[in-house]
């Protein structure tokens, strides 16, 4: 068993402009004094502990995934370099996990503070943990080979400092860009016309559930604003762009996710040009995740009224197939 992506990947986050590196976005990060792809110790490490055979302990939600019969990111992964004859284990940064920054206009349950500027703001912490952050680390890093770049946030569309990296690629033609993006925002005519000199742009639309669920788990964003810059995304996007919706499933909305399929069978299949839309789910995890959610059902009755307290929102109205689990649990 192994992950070609610890190989050839690295995942870049800057907080508070301080440096810290890891094989993917979904591992452990570490903090790095420089990019250094080939001899970082943390990365050597985990490329000796594969070797063996065995994911390392960094793989665990890969693992976890896997077990849940779910498409993991290392499955996915190990599936295009396999696609684009890169399934090997020579050590070469081909591809990139970009964290943009934590400038965000939602405050998303299942996301906190660490990566959302209104959390920050909501949460009212200080000055200088307000301040968003921007990553600009791709300026010392050789994009001479890189491939494919995924961008994750934050809400990477508000990041100007991406586009910077996006004009700097020389070989546009060669690389595969691939976003997380909450829906809610449209692009500009620059971003636009850059996305078109690029080989592919995929876009990856954070859909948890539908309406009124929607609208809660992915505070303050609209629903009828989502839906309809989807439909203008089919409608207005360059003839490279490919979409695909990406849930992630947890103890807010697995009850209801016959109902989003069921929406997005009917709304969002296919691109104007007859291409699939795909439909990708993923395990939450921390506080909302469905392992062992009855060991915290105190601790989310309180985080959520906590939330509700703040925003004027109403958790057991908008969500009642999970205030009758825990109601149940509670009995």
């Amino acid at each position: 068993m192994t992950c070609i992506d610890i190989y050839k990947n690295i995942n870049i986050v800057a907080r508070q402009n301080v440096l810290a590196i890891s094989p993917c976005c979904i591992s452990p990060i570490r903090p790095a004094e420089v990019v250094d792809f080939l001899n970082n110790e943390y990365l050597v490490s985990l490329r000796n502990e594969i070797s063996t055979g065995q994911l390392p302990t960094a793989c665990s939600i890969c693992k976890n995934a896997e077990s849940a019969g779910l498409t993991s990111r290392r499955q996915g992964s190990n599936s295009w370099y396999k696609d684009h004859n890169l399934d090997n284990v020579k050590v070469e940064l081909i591809r990139m996990d970009y964290w943009t920054g934590d400038t965000c206009n939602l405050a998303c349950v299942i996301c906190g503070p660490h990566n959302s500027s209104v959390w920050k703001q909501e949460l009212g912490l200080p000055i200088e943990l307000q301040k968003s952050t921007a990553n600009q680390f791709w300026k010392t890093i050789d994009l001479s080979n890189i491939q494919f770049i995924h961008f994750n946030g934050g809400e990477p569309l508000l990041s100007k400092e991406h586009v910077k990296l996006l004009q700097a690629i020389e070989h546009k033609k060669q690389v595969h860009l691939n976003y997380n993006t909450n829906g809610t925002i449209l692009p500009n005519e620059e971003l636009l016309n850059l996305w078109g000199q690029f080989k592919l742009v995929q876009l990856d639309f954070s859909i948890d559930d539908i309406g009124e669920r929607f609208e809660y788990q992915r505070f303050p964003a609209k629903w009828a604003q989502v839906t309809d810059n989807l439909h203008w995304y089919i409608d207005n996007a360059p003839h490279n762009c490919m979409f695909a919706t990406n849930t992630s499933v947890g103890i807010l909305n697995y009850a209801t996710q016959d109902k989003l399929l069921t929406w997005l069978k009917h709304n969002f299949y296919t691109t104007r040009f007859t291409d699939p839309i795909e439909h990708r789910q993923q395990l939450t995890h921390g506080m909302f995740a469905l392992k062992d959610a009855d060991k915290r059902k105190f601790k989310i009755i309180a985080t959520l009224d906590s939330i509700d307290q703040r925003r004027g929102t109403d958790w057991r109205a908008v969500l009642p197939e999970l205030s009758q689990q825990i109601c149940k649990v509670q009995n």
